[in-house]
């Protein structure tokens, strides 16, 4: 899943991973197994999505980036922004769903030297699975009593989780409009 994922393909790896982990926390898959193989399926992937970009990237996005709304002014400000601070979104990206499918495309566009990349598509590799499958064998058996114990306030919790997300995102964008991005 993680590999696929990697490559940019929609995939269901936060799922996957959790429940993963409830299984180990159950006895029947080994923790340490399922944090190494997600992380090598991510590594793998991303690696797949770097040497992409490498080879054909920019020729495809001068091409065909216009049709998505990528101009040459944007994508110079994209890469100012890697350049300057890509080690830090690569690891953190690692760790962001949707962004995590995406991250390696731009460290090969832009060429972020090969050690570099490995280094913290790795560490971000190895974190995500143990953060996400390590959720699920933590929470895996008391998800019961944690439901019970919240009753109906987990749906008033993710409503207010959305509402902040949204409410974020229209700031972002009308602070980037007043500011002529």
């Amino acid at each position: 899943m993680l590999l696929v994922e990697s490559l940019g393909i929609p995939s269901p790896s936060e799922a996957s991973l959790v429940y993963a982990g409830v299984l180990a926390g159950e006895g029947k898959l080994s923790l340490p197994l399922v944090i190494i193989v997600g992380a090598l399926g991510s590594i793998t992937g991303a690696n797949i999505a770097y040497w992409i970009a490498i080879r054909g990237g920019r020729k495809l996005i001068v091409r065909y980036g216009t049709r998505i709304g990528l101009t040459d002014a944007r994508l110079e400000q994209v890469e100012g922004f890697f350049r300057k601070r890509g080690d830090a979104a690569l690891l953190i990206g690692r760790l962001l769903s949707g962004v995590r499918a995406l991250i390696s495309y731009p460290a090969g566009l832009f060429e972020m030297p090969y050690p570099r990349f490995l280094i913290f598509t790795s560490i971000g590799a190895l974190l995500w699975p143990l953060i996400a499958a390590g959720a699920g064998y933590l929470v895996g058996p008391k998800w019961p009593v944690l439901m019970s114990w919240l009753g109906d306030a987990w749906l008033a919790i993710i409503v207010a989780i959305a509402l902040v997300v949204v409410g974020w995102i229209f700031w972002r964008r009308r602070a980037g409009k007043s500011q002529g991005v």
